[in-house]
C-alpha cells in the first residue's frame, strides 16, 4: 500500500490507534487487534521506510507494549513467540539508531521507549536500566527548571507527559522508585500545562501548538495531584501569563530556542492571545500538520501571530538544514518588566532587537491589563535609526467564533466591535488606521479554519508609536 501522506503512514506504523481498538472492548476489535499485528511483524522488514525512522518505531514499541493484553490475550504459542521476537528486535534497533534521532523530543520518545521494553520484557534488567539513565539524561536537557521544555513548545510538554506518565507507572509496578529526574519533569511541566491553557481548555498556540488536543490535555491534567494556580512568570521558557478578574493574556516574551531544538519554532516573539471568561478572542495561526510543509512554513512566520511585522520579513529567519527548517537567527536580545499596581492592573513592558540589525529598529510593546480584566491597552514602539519609509503591520489574530462588525459612522475614532458566543462585544480602538483581513487558524484535529484578522499599517516615520485599546463592551 502506498500511503497517502507521510503523516498517514507514521500513524499507520506507529500503532497508536490499538487503543482505539482496545476501548471498543469487543471481540472482533481484539480479533482485528491481533491479526493485523501478527500479520506486520511477519513482514516487518518489508514495510515502508517511515515504519523505522526512530520516532515511529518508539511509538510502535510503546504501543504494543502497552496494549500487549489486547493483543496477546488468548493467542497461540508461535504468535506469542513472534511477539516476543519482534519486541526485542525493536529494542536492538532503538538502542542503536538512538543517536540518529533528532534532537529534542524525538530523542526523549526513543530513549523512553527503550527504557519500557527493558521494564516490560523479562530477563532485560540492563536494557531498562540503561534506558531509565538516558530518559534522565534527555530530561536534564530538555526540561527547563520551571517545567517548560527547551524547544519553547507548549505542545512538547504535553507529548513528553503523555509518555513519561505510563512510565512512571510501569516503574512502580516493577517494584522500583522511579529516578527523580522523571518525578522532578512531571512535578515541574505539570503547572506549565495550567500555565498555556485558556479557561475554555484550549492551548496557548505558540511554536508549533495548536489548539487541538484537548482531550489529551484534560487526560494529562488528571494526573496533576496538586492542582496548583499556574505561575504568573515562566523566566527560564521565557513567557508570561497575565490573569485579572476572568481574563487570561499569555504572552510570548523571549528569543528563539536554541538552534538544535528550533525544528518547530515559530517567529512570534511578543506576540500573545487573549481570553476572557473561557471565550479566546485574538489568538496565534497555530501550526498544520507536517505534510503541508509550506503552509506550515507560513505558519511559523511572524506575520501569523498578534505582534508586529517590518517590511513584511520575520523577525527570526527560517532556513533548510537537511529534512529540518530550523529559527537560525532572531532576537538576541529581549527584555521584559512586569509590574502589578494597587488596583490589580498588570502592566508588562517588552522589547527585542530581532530587526535592528535588517532594519536598525528595536520593536518595544506595553501591555496593560485592567484589575477587573475588562480592559487590554497596548502600544506598540519602535525605536531606532532604520528608514522612516520602514512600512508595519501590527496583526491581531480573530478566534475563528469571533463575530465582527465595522461601524459605518465615519465619524467616530477608529474602531472594529467584536461579537463573542455569549453576546458579549468588545471593541477595539487604534490611533491609526484598523484594516480586516482574511487569516487562517490552524488545528490539528480541525484542519485549518478561516478567520480574521485587525490589521494596523503604517510606516514608522509617520507614527513611531501606535496605541490601541481591546475594552468590553456589554
Amino acid at each position: 500500500m502506498i500511503p497517502p501522506s507521510s503523516d498517514w503512514a507514521e500513524e499507520l506504523h506507529g500503532f497508536g490507534w490499538l487503543r482505539h481498538l482496545k476501548a471498543a472492548a469487543t471481540p472482533v476489535a481484539r480479533s482485528n487487534a491481533q491479526v493485523i499485528v501478527h500479520d506486520w511483524m511477519s513482514a516487518e522488514r518489508r514495510h515502508h521506510a517511515v515504519a523505522w525512522e526512530p520516532p515511529v518505531a518508539a511509538r510502535r514499541t510503546m504501543s504494543l507494549l502497552s496494549q500487549s493484553a489486547l493483543v496477546l490475550e488468548g493467542a497461540d504459542h508461535d504468535f506469542y513467540r513472534l511477539y516476543v521476537r519482534s519486541m526485542l528486535r525493536h529494542a536492538h534497533f532503538l538502542r542503536r539508531s538512538f543517536y540518529a534521532a533528532e534532537p529534542g523530543l524525538p530523542r526523549l520518545q526513543v530513549a523512553i521507549a527503550l527504557a519500557m521494553a527493558g521494564l516490560c520484557l523479562s530477563r532485560q534488567e540492563r536494557l531498562a536500566k540503561r534506558g531509565l539513565e538516558r530518559v534522565s539524561h534527555e530530561i536534564g536537557v530538555q526540561f527547563l527548571p520551571d517545567g517548560g521544555h527547551i524547544s519553547r513548545s507548549p505542545a512538547a510538554i504535553l507529548e513528553a507527559l503523555l509518555d513519561l506518565l505510563p512510565l512512571r507507572q510501569t516503574v512502580v509496578a516493577r517494584g522500583q522508585h522511579p529516578p527523580e529526574a522523571i518525578l522532578g519533569a512531571i512535578d515541574r511541566a505539570m503547572p506549565m500545562l495550567r500555565f498555556f491553557r485558556h479557561a475554555d481548555g484550549a492551548f496557548a498556540q505558540f511554536n508549533g501548538a495548536s489548539a487541538g488536543g484537548r482531550d489529551q490535555l484534560s487526560t494529562v491534567l488528571a494526573y496533576d495531584e496538586a492542582l496548583g494556580k499556574p505561575v504568573a512568570s515562566a523566566p527560564y521558557s521565557a513567557f508570561e501569563r497575565l490573569e485579572a478578574g476572568e481574563a487570561a493574556l499569555i504572552v510570548d516574551a523571549g528569543p528563539p530556542p536554541p538552534l538544535a531544538f528550533s525544528a518547530e519554532a515559530h517567529a512570534g516573539t511578543l506576540a500573545f492571545e487573549f481570553s476572557h471568561n473561557g471565550q479566546r478572542l485574538i489568538i496565534n495561526c497555530g501550526a498544520p500538520r507536517a505534510r503541508y510543509e509550506a503552509l506550515r512554513r507560513a505558519a511559523r512566520l511572524t506575520a501569523a501571530h498578534s505582534t508586529a511585522t517590518l517590511a513584511d520579513t520575520s523577525s527570526s529567519r527560517l532556513e533548510a538544514e537537511g529534512e529540518r527548517v530550523l529559527l537560525v537567527s532572531g532576537p538576541k536580545r529581549v527584555e521584559r518588566n512586569r509590574r502589578q499596581e494597587k488596583d490589580g492592573t498588570i502592566l508588562l513592558e517588552l522589547s527585542h532587537d530581532g530587526y535592528a540589525k535588517t532594519l536598525g529598529f528595536v520593536h518595544r510593546r506595553q501591555l496593560v491589563l485592567s484589575g477587573n480584566g475588562l480592559a487590554l491597552e497596548g502600544r506598540d514602539l519602535f525605536e531606532g535609526n532604520g528608514s522612516e519609509r520602514t512600512p508595519f503591520d501590527i496583526r491581531f489574530h480573530l478566534e475563528p467564533s469571533v463575530g465582527v462588525e465595522v461601524p459605518e459612522d465615519t465619524d467616530m475614532p477608529p474602531h472594529i466591535d467584536l461579537v463573542l458566543s455569549d453576546g458579549a462585544v468588545w471593541r477595539f480602538t487604534a490611533d491609526q488606521p484598523l484594516a480586516l483581513e482574511e487569516s487562517t487558524i490552524f488545528s490539528l484535529s480541525r484542519g485549518s479554519g478561516r478567520s480574521l484578522q485587525i490589521v494596523v499599517s503604517g510606516e514608522v516615520g509617520d507614527a513611531h508609536a501606535v496605541a490601541w485599546r481591546l475594552a468590553r463592551l456589554a
